[in-house]
């Protein structure tokens, strides 16, 4: 009897530790601000202590300082036609996605037009950061290439993020939560006009959780310095496509290693709250501000308003 009953005290003592887990991921908001004269804002990068956001219904990339005020803003599209200051929706690009690439003459942004109408959104810019050059490439073959190799169904294809580590460029689509893996040099070849036709991307499906039974989605991407982790955002908005919005029931933040990546992957994730209770925001980015002890980041994220001014938020992540 008394072997039994330690037995019992053993195995009731290991359920208590693995029920009182704490999980991989912790995300702490830290403070919140309105961020003023950037509507929509759907993507961010911070070099060299500045900061960077676009928006997906603005033609300009915003450079913005220390104190969060907007230092420039650099056409990177069309400035006609606009609408209290905003492009309307029939006509706007839908830039979703930046990601930072560091090359020999300097460094420069790739910028990605969600792909979710055609060919209003198909569209890449790249900004070159030391001169300020600005180029625009059709992407309407790249992305028939994309949906045809992952066999996406129409109105399937929505970028929403975008890294670029180790010479590979990784896009993060929201409607069927894949990451699309390239080559940059078969990419860069391809928009040079050196290639007859656009790369193949590998591709991996993402498994992400859920709220009220709706699935989260893709909303940004940004790299962990020194690292081969990327970060996500994800958030879940009762819609019936990737066009019209809808209500927002919260947003998550993710943790993925890319030399593990694989198909039917589950993430590491954790739901944004502040103060004990869940936000119901659409975080559209983030970008790491400055890492810090002990597996310890300060994010900024930020957060689409669907027409107003956005959101910032700091945030520290820690993980295990």
């Amino acid at each position: 009897m008394f072997l039994l009953k330690k037995v019992l005290f053993i195995i009731i003592g290991i359920l208590a530790i693995g029920c009182s887990k704490k999980p991989a991921l912790e995300v702490t908001v830290l403070s919140r601000q309105v961020l003023e004269g950037v509507p929509s804002a759907s993507g961010l990068e911070i070099l060299d202590k500045t900061l960077y956001a676009i928006g997906d219904n603005s033609p300009f990339l915003y450079r913005i300082n220390n104190s969060y005020q907007i230092e420039e803003k650099q056409p990177i599209a069309s400035v006609e036609g606009l609408v209290n200051g905003v492009t309307p929706k029939e006509y706007k690009l839908d830039f979703e996605a930046i990601a930072c690439v560091e090359k020999k003459e300097g460094k420069e942004f790739l910028i990605f037009g969600s792909g979710s109408k055609s060919p209003q959104r198909d569209n890449m810019v790249r900004v070159n950061l030391a001169t300020g050059a600005v180029q625009t490439y059709s992407l309407v073959a790249f992305y028939n290439k994309l949906k045809e190799s992952a066999q996406l169904e129409e109105g399937a294809l929505n970028i929403e993020g975008a890294v670029v580590k180790n010479e590979e460029l990784f896009l993060f689509n929201r409607g069927e939560n894949l990451i699309l893996k390239y080559k940059l040099e078969e990419l860069e070849g391809y928009l040079a006009g050196n290639r007859d036709s656009p790369p193949a991307p590998e591709t991996y499906l993402i498994n992400l959780p859920d709220i009220k039974g709706i699935k989260a989605g893709f909303s940004g991407a940004a790299i962990v310095p020194n690292e081969d982790q990327v970060l996500f955002t994800a958030s879940v908005e009762n819609t019936e496509d990737w066009i019209n919005d809808g209500e927002v029931l919260g947003s998550f933040v993710g943790m993925i290693d890319l030399k593990g990546l694989k198909n039917n992957f589950k993430p590491d994730c954790v739901r944004l709250i502040d103060k004990g209770k869940p936000l119901n925001v659409k975080v559209e980015s983030l970008a790491v501000f400055y890492p810090t002890l002990h597996n310890d980041l300060r994010l900024l994220l930020v957060t689409d308003s669907d027409g107003g001014d956005s959101e910032l938020f700091e945030a520290n992540l820690h993980w295990r």
